[in-house]
């Protein structure tokens, strides 16, 4: 938050901030009601099977209620945590850059797919090469491969640092930003 230059996107990544707080406090509620409600639901399921009760609409509840928030604590998470890089970024720099190399990492992403960093620098008149590690899974099996070395690449970044490689946002390929501005 001390790089944002405005005091605007200063409260812009205070709110997302709380909100990522929120939803991970949400999550954390929903995990732990759902495992919860295994050992409550076998519990259950036995003293219904010694006192002759039929309610099975109360299991449903126990794991659709725990499977519930555990779903709104996920999806408010990833929704929070895309907006939360986005306002850390409102006021970055705009530059295009190059892909030096594409490294396979050894993990996969959540689906299975490779996983890559793309090594980008980009030159600046007057200061130092930028080098940033762009973070880039494929979301299908082809993904990057060594064609990509020498590809333009936009990006924002924060800091002129020149070995702050983490400081890195994609933003899109040059020619789609060409493209939009016809």
């Amino acid at each position: 938050m001390s790089r944002a230059r405005t005091p605007q996107t200063r409260a812009r990544i205070r709110r997302w901030a709380r909100l990522e707080d929120l939803s991970r406090w949400i999550l954390s509620v929903g995990a732990v009601a759902f495992a919860a409600a295994v050992p409550a639901g076998i519990g259950l399921a036995l003293w219904f099977w010694i006192a002759g009760v039929e309610r099975f609409d109360v299991f449903a509840w126990l794991y659709g209620s725990g499977l519930g928030v555990l779903l709104i604590g996920t999806g408010l998470d990833v929704w929070t945590n895309s907006r939360l890089v986005e306002a850390r970024f409102a006021d970055g720099r705009r530059t295009v850059g190059v892909i030096g190399e594409v490294v396979e990492l050894p993990e996969t992403d959540i689906d299975g797919n490779p996983a890559y960093h793309l090594l980008v620098s980009a030159e600046l008149p007057g200061r130092p090469a930028l080098r940033r590690t762009i973070d880039w899974g494929s979301g299908d099996s082809s993904g990057p491969d060594d064609r990509w070395a020498g590809r333009a690449v936009c990006f924002r970044h924060n800091t002129f640092d020149p070995d702050d490689e983490h400081d890195v946002l994609f933003d899109g390929w040059p020619e789609d930003w060409t493209e939009s501005r016809r």
